[in-house]
């Protein structure tokens, strides 16, 4: 995580997101798991064209920053 993304790490504390850092390790299902086989294996909803193709940190902050604005304006059950 980038050092000028600090108020967006503390931002997203309250939201339970952890963001990793240098010599973090994040565990990742198989390239080729792209179904639910059985309870509790992970598995990618969308096929990635390369086991080494990874997304733009920015677009994974624009993913955080949509999840909180659904969650800001759901009704509570």
């Amino acid at each position: 995580m980038p050092s000028t993304w600090r108020q967006a790490v503390d931002d997203w504390r309250p939201l339970d997101v952890e963001c990793l850092g240098l010599g973090s390790y994040l565990g990742v299902p198989r390239a080729d798991a792209l179904e639910c086989t059985r309870a509790r294996v992970t598995y990618w909803s969308v096929p990635m064209a390369s086991a080494a193709t990874l997304c733009r940190p920015l677009k994974v902050a624009r993913l955080i920053a949509a999840a909180r604005q659904c969650l800001a304006t759901e009704p509570e059950a």
